[in-house]
């Protein structure tokens, strides 16, 4: 994803995923997302494929120019990290915070 990408991204956005995945069985890997005490716990594309929408991550592959899969594992690479850098504290910031840190965790 690059810095332009994130914009338009609402920390409401990460957050309404973050409940969701961990409603669905990714608690612990969301968990240690989040927390400033426990290492990073990994998901996998077909992880996320088995929970998210078929038809919106069909639509984002697209817009984005790869397959379901290629879209699938690159947001499981980059959503741990992604989420651990914009919640510092183990809480997601307002949203102009947000957008600093997604495109700071982008950029680096």
């Amino acid at each position: 994803m690059t810095t332009e990408a994130v914009s338009g991204i609402r920390s409401t956005d990460l957050g309404e995923l973050l409940l969701y995945l961990a409603d669905n069985g990714f608690a612990d890997q969301v968990g240690s997302w989040v927390s400033d005490v426990t290492e990073n716990q990994p998901i996998t594309g077909a992880q996320l494929l088995s929970v998210l929408n078929a038809e919106g991550v069909a639509e984002a592959a697209e817009e984005a120019g790869v397959s379901v899969q290629e879209y699938a594992d690159q947001l499981a690479q980059e959503l741990s990290g992604a989420t651990d850098a914009v919640t510092p504290q183990g809480e997601l910031p307002d949203d102009t915070e947000f957008e600093q840190r997604l495109r700071g965790f982008y950029s680096a």
